[in-house]
């Protein structure tokens, strides 16, 4: 696979999902039954939101009832997502831009799948190490390195 492939190769589906009205416990529980990092939020068959493990851990160390606290009232709701065509690096920039580690991928306005960083990660390390002749430096700037 390659960075310039598309989000769909590396998509998962089906998507893990829980009801705004799930309290924190049961987000926890459907996070470790599901072994994913994060859940899509879903209140009359849309999706509304995405609870992640970062949001549970934060909000239990803050004090929340993990019993009476929900995922309606941790989720995060101002969505980025991507389409399964996008590009699999183009996602990844888009990920990092919006300091995000789980992204729901939307097909006409359907959940078509979830994306993590861990999934685009395994195809951007792939590629560089069998580019072992290019090196990136803190710029961003690619530069060959010959040997002669």
């Amino acid at each position: 696979m390659h960075p310039t492939d598309v989000v769909v190769r590396v998509m998962v589906w089906p998507v893990a999902t829980v009801p705004g009205e799930a309290s924190l416990l049961e987000v926890a529980e459907s996070l470790a039954a599901d072994g994913v990092g994060a859940l899509g939020v879903v209140e009359s068959g849309q999706l509304v939101g995405v609870v992640s493990e970062r949001d549970v851990v934060h909000h239990l160390a803050q004090g929340a009832n993990p019993d009476h606290v929900t995922a309606a009232d941790v989720m995060a709701t101002d969505l980025v997502t991507a389409h399964p065509d996008d590009r699999i690096l183009d996602t990844a920039r888009r990920m990092v831009e919006a300091q995000v580690r789980h992204l729901p991928v939307i097909d006409d306005g359907d959940v078509a799948g979830f994306v993590s960083m861990r999934d685009l990660f395994e195809v951007l390390v792939d590629v560089a190490a069998h580019e072992e002749d290019v090196v990136v430096v803190p710029s961003g700037t690619r530069v060959v390195v010959r040997q002669e």
